[in-house]
């Protein structure tokens, strides 16, 4: 683009030194030469500005998208945690004093996990502006994580 404005600059002062040795007629030609590169310069430029606006409403479009989808998998993983925390507390009731030492531990590991869970929820869900990619990945290892525990 800068090029390009650069060219229509160039090809104006071009003319304008021409202009000032040349007949009326070739005046009139350099003048409308100058005239439609800077026109063409100028529809350039408005494309390149609707190409940059469009590729930024699509990727806007994309992360709310991942987003959404991000948000529906963390919900499953909560309901899936909150799952595991009852039948932690079942057991708990059920077992015997060494095995509710275990029960009670491993309620608190998942409890600490859905907290994490709930904190990525609202993180996924504001307008923070970040880096989605480097978010998004490091949302992704922590839900392999808890799965992994909850197996």
């Amino acid at each position: 683009m800068k090029t390009k404005t650069i060219l229509a600059y160039a090809l104006f002062a071009i003319g304008t030194i021409s202009f000032s040795s040349c007949t009326r007629d070739e005046k009139r030609d350099i003048a409308d030469t100058t005239q439609d590169a800077q026109d063409k310069v100028e529809a350039e430029a408005d494309e390149v500005a609707s190409d940059v606006k469009n590729g930024a409403d699509q990727t806007a479009e994309d992360i709310k998208r991942e987003k959404d989808e991000m948000a529906v998998k963390l919900e499953r993983q909560r309901d899936e945690l909150k799952r595991e925390i009852d039948e932690a507390e079942d057991k708990i009731k059920t077992a015997s004093e060494k095995e509710k030492a275990r029960w009670r531990e491993r309620r608190e590991k998942l409890k600490e996990k859905l907290d994490d869970v709930d904190d990525s929820i609202k993180e996924v869900r504001s307008d923070a502006k970040q880096d989605w990619k480097e978010f998004k990945r490091k949302l992704n290892n922590k839900i392999d994580d808890i799965q992994k525990d909850i197996e």
